[in-house]
């Protein structure tokens, strides 16, 4: 029964791209300056690993926060040292670029409010450093992205308390109304960014192939605009559930991607409310959306 289901979720995943393509055709062209290497990036390669895109494992290994006076505090600066290790606890001595780089640290608070998305230095014998503010008090969410050398995608998440009030209030997470099949769009740094989505946005479904389009134009204007490369490709999308348990990063897909349209496919493993941070770059800054989803 499980290889049936997994054959029912590759052939309706190909139905989207079938659709998907057909309707690319129409577009302006890809984003120049996109690295390209199909199947290893993108709809193809996750239709050869049938689904294995979100929660990726820590695969054994582990790495160790500190703060290097301590527990950080709110609204102040924070030198951080991430030290990977593997499953026999010795340091990791090399490691491949992801996506341009040797790790991505996600930082998000436990109301998913706050969002950074960082890359840390690494100074060797497995050892990396950040500097970052936490903009406020309470448990923040870590998530360390990297690639052991000869090893696939690895992922370990942990929590960090940081003391303080700061700045910001929690936030209850609201998706978009359902029942009005609501196209939201949001405004940061003078722009406009509209999500659609395929199935629609009322027909979100846990365990289904979705595919996530973003309309980037002008605020207040039908003016498009043309997208730079950010980190190797046309945009990257972090996904976490309200619990912050599920988590995805999922990147651009290239040849479905056109100066002011960028896709991404994902499959939302639960049921839930999730929010969504797009991320894009445009005039040599990265703009963050974010975007709340109900999946059913």
């Amino acid at each position: 029964m499980a290889i049936v289901a997994q054959a029912r979720r590759i052939w309706s995943a190909a139905g989207l791209l079938a659709a998907i393509l057909l309707l690319g055709g129409c577009g302006s062209g890809t984003m120049s300056g996109v690295d390209v290497h199909p199947p290893t990036k993108g709809l193809l390669h996750y239709l050869q690993q049938a689904g294995q895109m979100g929660n990726v494992s820590d695969r054994g290994y582990r790495v160790t926060a500190e703060a290097e006076d301590g527990q950080p505090s709110a609204g102040a600066e924070a030198a951080l040292t991430l030290q990977v290790s593997d499953a026999s606890g010795r340091p990791v001595q090399a490691f491949a670029d992801d996506m341009t780089k040797l790790m991505h640290f996600i930082v998000v608070s436990k109301d998913l409010s706050e969002f950074q998305h960082l890359h840390p230095e690494y100074e060797g014998q497995g050892k990396f450093s950040v500097k970052l503010t936490f903009p406020r008090g309470g448990p923040f969410l870590l998530v360390s992205e990297f690639m052991p050398d000869g090893k696939g995608l690895t992922v370990y998440k942990q929590w960090m308390d940081v003391s303080g009030g700061g700045t910001g209030a929690a936030q209850e997470l609201e998706a978009a109304d359902a029942t009005q099949n609501a196209l939201p769009t949001v405004t940061v740094n003078g722009l406009d960014i509209k999500l659609t989505a395929m199935p629609q946005l009322n027909e979100l479904k846990a365990g289904e192939m979705v595919m996530l389009a973003f309309s980037v134009r002008k605020a207040g204007t039908d003016e498009r605009i043309v997208l730079e490369p950010y980190l190797g490709t046309a945009g990257h999308c972090v996904i976490l559930d309200e619990k912050a348990e599920q988590y995805l990063h999922v990147h651009a897909a290239a040849e479905m991607s056109t100066g002011s349209s960028v896709m991404f496919h994902a499959e939302f493993p639960k049921a839930g409310v999730y929010k969504l941070w797009a991320q894009f770059q445009y005039e040599g800054q990265v703009v963050t959306a974010p975007f709340v989803l109900r999946v059913v």
